[in-house]
């Protein structure tokens, strides 16, 4: 394992890891994690690549991980666009494959859809946070527009429940037992994320590349009607698949070996298909 930092537009330092050299790759794998984790959570869904001969790639995002910046905060949507271009431009591209989950599948749709990366070989959105299980009440909307004014950095405890995070009782104890985890969200992450969610539904259109969307049916956190409205908005470029009885993190749940194969039956067929 090889690991490296990125040096973002203000400054902070983004500690990225490269997990294999394999060579003559089939592929290259990036991943971006969710909100209050960390790259090292996928370090089972990196071998997994590694082993099918993929080159893979992975960075915590800033304010999460070994990462610089306050926990929980950003100060805007596209400080986090630009932190992944800056960090796919240490990667290499020919065959590239973008993977975000919750939160990183909320900075990759947004990437595709407001950067147009082309040069992507395609993506994969899991669980992407376009639409929250608990909808917001409007008090909650009003005081996070309040305070995204005057205090944007306010962060607060994001009320995760590690077991909404899968049916496997050994990853939601090894979740809140991690250290390297956090329960923080900022006002303005909150504010821009949340936007930008409900944004990337109704610009669907605009997708660039062919996509992969993955939910479980049982997600308390992250709606899965928000990755089934995208999907089928846009079926010319978007496969989807809801996992039955899988909560939140399919590659961390019972069902992961079934998510794993579906998963990487469809990178291969991206492969082998020629486009």
């Amino acid at each position: 394992m090889h690991t490296y930092k990125v040096k973002t537009k203000d400054q902070i330092l983004l500690h990225v890891q490269q997990w294999n050299d394999t060579k003559n790759p089939k592929g290259t794998l990036c991943f971006i994690h969710g909100l209050g984790e960390h790259q090292g959570r996928y370090a089972h869904v990196a071998k997994f690549y590694v082993d099918h001969g993929f080159q893979v790639y992975t960075y915590d995002q800033r304010g999460h991980g070994m990462s610089e910046g306050k926990r929980g905060h950003t100060p805007s949507l596209d400080s986090n666009l630009d932190d992944l271009e800056r960090v796919l431009k240490t990667i290499p591209h020919q065959n590239l494959f973008l993977y975000g989950h919750s939160f990183g599948g909320n900075v990759l749709v947004n990437f595709l859809l407001r950067k147009q990366p082309r040069f992507l070989k395609g993506a994969i959105l899991s669980a992407a946070w376009m639409k929250l299980a608990k909808k917001p009440t409007i008090i909650d909307i009003s005081l996070a527009k309040l305070m995204n004014g005057i205090y944007p950095s306010l962060t607060q405890n994001n009320k995760l429940d590690a077991n909404d995070l899968s049916y496997d009782p050994k990853v939601c104890a090894k979740y809140t037992e991690d250290p390297l985890n956090h329960n923080q969200i900022s006002v303005r992450l909150f504010s821009d994320f949340y936007s930008s969610g409900k944004w990337a539904l109704e610009n669907t259109s605009k997708l660039p590349v062919k996509t992969l969307m993955l939910h479980g049916a049982d997600d308390g956190i992250i709606c899965k009607s928000g990755t089934k409205k995208f999907a089928e908005s846009h079926k010319e470029k978007v496969t989807y698949k809801i996992f039955k009885n899988t909560k939140h993190e399919p590659h961390n749940d019972f069902s992961k070996e079934t998510v794993f194969a579906y998963t990487l039956n469809w990178l291969e067929e991206i492969l082998n298909s020629g486009d």
